[in-house]
């Protein structure tokens, strides 16, 4: 595992490339040793430094649900990761295209949570029960 020191600098780099809509080096380019724990701590202190500037997290998300596109990224699971409420967009809305370096459409599945969810026990029931 990254030191926290390591973690706070790519989420602090992640973020302002975010922002200044710039490409940065990935954190398995950077650091030799990193890993998924590693990628999952970096998302979170970057929730949190979103979370700090007044963004709220709105709902989760779960990417790289198809086996092409977990053999096309090397990876062997789905992913996960929070939606911000700076990602919604009403229905029929223009989105600024301004915003992205390089779009693109990536079908992912996404949930708005309505209830918290407690585990690590939940259902299926429970999840269906909390989603909006």
């Amino acid at each position: 595992m990254l030191s926290g020191e390591a973690i706070e600098t790519l989420a602090r780099a992640y973020y302002a490339a975010e922002k200044a809509r710039q490409r940065t080096r990935a954190g398995s380019v950077l650091h030799a040793n990193f890993s998924i724990d590693d990628a999952y701590a970096v998302q979170r202190k970057c929730i949190d430094l979103k979370l700090a500037e007044g963004n709220t997290v709105r709902g989760r998300k779960i990417g790289l649900t198809s086996r092409a596109m977990q053999r096309a990224t090397n990876m062997n699971e789905p992913d996960y990761g929070a939606l911000m409420s700076d990602m919604f967009y009403e229905s029929g809305a223009e989105i600024p295209i301004i915003r992205f370096i390089q779009p693109r459409i990536e079908c992912e599945l996404g949930f708005v949570i309505g209830k918290r969810l407690k585990g690590p026990n939940c259902t299926i029931f429970e999840v269906l029960n909390a989603t909006d």
